[in-house]
């Protein structure tokens, strides 16, 4: 019974230790996350409460006017303990704006703190540190990194603070509160073993900035938790030819830290001869390596059996390391190498945008952090990236990495990816120091393919080892899905460039100001000589088109004189020379109204094909183009008026077609002049009726035309890819009898040629003509319309145009009451009034003239309409 009683007074004693030691555990502990919305009981925080409200679950500063203020509440942890919060100051820290959380105190107030550590968030450095107080002396133990309180608006941060047994501190900090903590220092202190408080104190100017912008949170003080967790290697980074840096998550042991053999690495290098863990930083483990590391060249390094302060073991981690030093670039070592400026509609690429890029050496390795890439409207940057030898790299925009990197590993984003203009772009790429590394000025031309042109096909460069780039070393891809992106181009060819440039055309850009253009890029300009002669100040290669040579006279041209430049010695990048060359060239007249006149319109273009204006110089100058202006009328005004930006000299009696598809224009009328072609932004024409206007430089009208598909001779039934023609240049231009139809032998337009129907109006004195005698309207091109020429002894008269058949019935009112001019012409193309083609047989012209008094004169001319019985 005794030996009873005393086990069970045992069992009580051990029982009632328990419940007090746990009952102090409890005491020591702080937990607040103040989701009650109190903060004056569970637990109970004291001091200068008026100070202090709940703000969303948060604890947050209320002082509206410069003060020092506090709450603590009790807690007596003081070794083997964690202590853990969440803090966001909305405003600039100072050395007069700062806030002390003290992890242990002596005193509930925390103005009479004599022993303590405390973290002081703030002052003039902006950093987060580790200080204490001993018999009232601060001292600071940790220096956190200056600048952590970086904004003015907002620092999110979580913050941990470990005291070990050992008395080991470590202060970690998570920056924007992201759940991940990095070490911001270590010390060991014995200094203070005891605590009663735990708290908060702020000191605050009277800055409106400093003012209820102190936010707490999800206070936790307890037990260093246990770890099971062993540690991992987060990071492997390359300090030196030989060393490595490896950071883990946690300090660990120095035993297993330290021993080399637990390290090894591959490509050759084998266990480093030292292993040293850092003597500030326990996460941190310095590797030094015998053999050097090869620039550019990625090792993986293994680690194992490393344990951390817990004795929990690692058992196998790699990761991955490049010791990378960047060479300096030199010109065209890095090249544009293909573009998909138009990836609609879709081949097999996706459906945006991207440059590819080459590194063209063998050895050299850059990286890409800073260079820019810019279309010369807007600039992107390029992010960090190591290209090495041989290498390619596809640049895109940021948002679309996403969608290319499952395809294409070697893809980086570009902030403020340039839009690529489907037509031509000048791109440049430049270095980090802003030294141009490539240039490429393309145009759609350089597909060299019509159907490629539309888009989905990548441009690829031929030969990327040449020391300069144009169009001849470029054409669209020939790869299945459109383009090669990341890999080698389909087009690839790099055998060396023999062929010597050509001289292509000359522009005139003012009195004193030539630009001779070539056919591919010229590194050495040559000589030149002007006919007759005009002596030349200087000749040098353009910078921004290195395929143009700018050659400045020294005296002024003279306006429509026909003058030749010849050049000798211009060499291409590869050394290749240009023995002669020889090009003529002109300054131009500046253009007057009715100069250039509109000759042929095709407004109802074949499926897939393009509109076009033709315009004619009907005069004796000669006339640029550039600076004109094609419009139409809208709203009762001349509208929507494109700018002609091409340099076209247009000679006497020359034609020049303005389309926004040469290609297809060419296409589809297989006799269109080749070299007399603009292509330009148009006005939209509608496919029934519209106005095309030709406006001036200085902005008076030169021409207009006003059209409608009736004007097409009668008896086509489907107008579409059928232009209408001007019949004389010197007869009114809405004159609809003064267009027709092109004809079906030239396949119904003549685009930059003489107009199928084109006649020249022969008036002859004191009579009426009719010319040819026999006409046939079968539109084959050969005498399709009947010409009726007058001329009058004065102005004045009105006249009427009628057709009678043999038995006298009218067949066609030609013309009505018109006020007649001195000379002038009237056509039929056959259709009577009854829009039905008149029979084959013979016809009267009836010519009736009538004066103002009354008087009245006739003639007759009779003509035969012909035909295929």
């Amino acid at each position: 019974m005794e030996h009873a009683l005393e086990k069970y007074r045992s069992l009580f004693l051990l029982t009632t230790l328990l419940v007090f030691v746990n009952s102090l555990t409890l005491n020591a502990q702080v937990i607040d996350d103040f989701a009650d919305g109190d903060f004056t009981a569970a637990p109970s925080w004291t001091g200068d409460n008026a100070f202090f409200v709940i703000d969303a679950n948060q604890l947050r500063s209320n002082s509206a006017v410069a003060a020092s203020y506090y709450l603590s509440t009790p807690s007596t942890l003081s070794i083997d303990a964690q202590w853990e919060f969440s803090i966001d100051f909305q405003l600039a820290t100072s050395g007069v704006n700062y806030a002390h959380v003290f992890l242990m105190a002596d005193n509930a107030d925390l103005n009479a703190v004599t022993n303590g550590y405390y973290i002081k968030i703030g002052g003039t450095a902006d950093e987060i540190s580790f200080y204490k107080v001993v018999s009232g002396i601060v001292t600071l133990l940790i220096d956190g990194t200056d600048g952590t309180i970086n904004s003015s608006s907002s620092n999110p941060f979580n913050i941990r603070v470990i005291r070990t047994v050992a008395n080991d501190w470590s202060l970690e900090i998570d920056d924007g509160a992201t759940g991940s903590y990095i070490n911001d220092g270590v010390v060991n202190d014995n200094s203070i073993s005891s605590s009663t408080h735990f708290g908060v104190f702020i000191e605050q100017s009277s800055a409106a900035s400093a003012v209820n912008g102190h936010y707490f949170d999800n206070f936790s003080v307890g037990a260093i938790p246990i770890d099971l967790t062993p540690p991992d290697l987060i990071s492997t980074i390359a300090t030196s030819f030989t060393d490595v840096d490896l950071t883990f998550t946690e300090p660990l042991d120095l035993i297993s830290a330290q021993t080399s053999s637990n390290y090894n690495a591959d490509g050759g290098l084998g266990t480093p001869f030292s292993a040293t863990l850092d003597g500030v930083d326990p996460t941190l483990v310095h590797l030094s390596f015998s053999t050097p590391f090869v620039n550019g060249q990625t090792y993986t390094l293994t680690s194992l059996n490393i344990e951390d302060l817990s004795g929990n073991t690692m058992i196998t981690a790699s990761s991955d390391f490049m010791y990378f030093v960047p060479d300096i670039p030199n010109y065209r070592e890095v090249v544009i190498n293909e573009i998909l400026a138009d990836p609609t509609p879709q081949i097999g690429l996706l459906d945006a945008e991207f440059i590819e890029i080459l590194n063209t050496t063998s050895t050299k390795y850059f990286d890409l952090s800073g260079w820019e890439f810019s279309d010369g409207s807007s600039t992107g940057s390029i992010g960090s990236y190591a290209l090495g030898p041989g290498a390619y790299v596809i640049l895109v925009a940021t948002g679309e990495v996403a969608n290319f990197s499952p395809l294409w590993p070697n893809v980086i984003g570009v902030t403020s990816f340039p839009s690529l203009n489907n037509a031509g772009e000048n791109i440049t790429l430049k270095d980090a120091s802003g030294n141009l590394i490539d240039a490429v000025n393309y145009t759609d031309s350089w597909y060299q393919d019509i159907d490629k042109e539309d888009g989905g096909w990548s441009l690829e460069q031929i030969n990327p080892d040449l020391p300069c780039s144009s169009k001849s070393n470029w054409r669209a891809s020939d790869g299945v899905d459109g383009g090669t992106p990341g890999v080698i181009n389909a087009l690839f060819n790099n055998t060396p460039d023999t062929l010597a440039p050509s001289l292509n055309k000359v522009t005139v850009i003012d009195n004193t100001t030539l630009l001779v253009h070539f056919t591919e890029e010229i590194s050495n300009p040559g000589a030149y000589v002007v006919a007759p002669f005009v002596p030349i100040t200087s000749a040098t290669v353009s910078v921004g088109n290195p395929q143009d040579v700018v050659v400045v006279l020294a005296s002024v041209l003279d306006t429509g004189f026909v003058y030749s430049i010849a050049v000798t010695g211009a060499s291409d990048c590869s050394g290749n020379t240009l023995p002669m060359g020889v090009s003529s060239f002109v300054l131009p007249s500046v253009p007057r109204a009715k100069d250039i006149i509109i000759n042929e319109v095709l407004f109802n273009p074949l499926t897939g094909g393009a509109d076009f204006v033709e315009c004619y110089n009907n005069s004796d100058r000669f006339i640029d183009v550039h600076g004109f202006y094609l419009a139409n009328y809208s709203d009762d005004t001349i509208s929507n008026a494109k700018y002609i930006n091409a340099n076209f000299i247009l000679n006497p009696q020359g034609y020049v077609v303005f389309t926004e598809d040469s290609n297809a224009v060419k296409r589809d009328y297989l006799n269109a002049q080749a070299g007399r072609f603009v292509q330009t932004d148009l006005p939209t024409y509608s496919n029934e009726s519209g106005d095309v206007f030709l406006i001036l430089p200085s902005n008076p009208v030169s021409d207009f035309f006003s059209y409608h598909e009736d004007m097409h001779f009668g008896l086509i039934n489907n107008p579409d890819g059928i232009s209408l023609e001007r019949i004389d240049f010197n007869q009114s231009t809405n004159n609809a009898s003064n267009w027709h139809s092109a004809a079906e032998s030239v396949g119904f337009a003549t685009p930059g040629f003489e107009n199928s129907q084109y006649y020249p109006g022969m008036v002859t004195e004191d009579n009426i003509e009719i010319d040819p005698p026999i006409f046939s309207p079968d539109n084959d091109g050969h005498e399709d319309v009947i010409h009726i020429s007058y001329s009058m002894d004065s102005p004045g008269y009105v006249g009427n145009v009628s057709i009678y058949d043999t038995k006298g019935r009218l067949i066609k009112s030609l013309v009505q009451n018109e006020l007649l001019g001195i000379t002038g012409v009237f056509t039929w193309d056959g259709i009577t009034n009854d829009r039905l083609k008149a029979r084959i047989g013979t016809y009267i012209a009836y010519f009736e003239v009538f004066t103002i008094e009354g008087l009245v004169t006739g003639v007759k001319k009779p003509f035969a309409l012909a035909g295929q019985f």
